[in-house]
């Protein structure tokens, strides 16, 4: 018994002491908002043919509802149907997670200001301050800091 409490005590104090993190405890749960992103010259590619599909703002589908077969027919794209189809198009399939999302994900967090609640880039397109403007700037943001992170190589 003397054995069984002294095994219980020893127990309760490792477990105690231990650092557990969240990440550790459900690996792999955040590994899509890992900031260190990896890119290869298709995630180039992609934004800059976002940035393509998004000439100029009657491009520009304010509107977004993450379907994306009519702004494809309508040829009116929202930021998220250009990158979609910029990533069909380059890549031959759309990948959610993909570098390139990711990185344009992350810049556009930059000048969220409370505009996005559950889907970054649908809320932030379809919110009222939201500006072309501002869409083109994420988009070359991102372009710039994948390019330098393939010039480094």
């Amino acid at each position: 018994m003397r054995n069984l409490l002294l095994l219980s005590l020893l127990m309760i104090s490792f477990f105690a002491n231990a650092q557990v993190s969240k990440d550790s405890i459900y690996p792999g749960l955040l590994d899509h908002e890992k900031r260190e992103l990896t890119f290869d010259s298709i995630d180039l590619k992609i934004i800059v043919q976002a940035d393509l599909i998004l000439s100029d703002s009657s491009k520009w589908h304010k509107q977004d509802d993450r379907v994306c077969e009519d702004d494809i027919a309508n040829g009116k794209y929202s930021l998220f149907c250009a990158l979609y189809q910029a990533s069909k198009a380059v890549a031959g399939e759309y990948i959610h997670r993909r570098p390139a999302m990711q990185q344009v994900r992350f810049i556009l967090e930059k000048y969220e200001n409370g505009r996005v609640k559950e889907h970054r880039l649908m809320d932030w397109n379809n919110h009222p301050d939201t500006t072309f403007e501002e869409v083109k700037k994420v988009l070359r943001e991102s372009i710039t800091t994948v390019q330098q992170q393939l010039n480094k190589k």
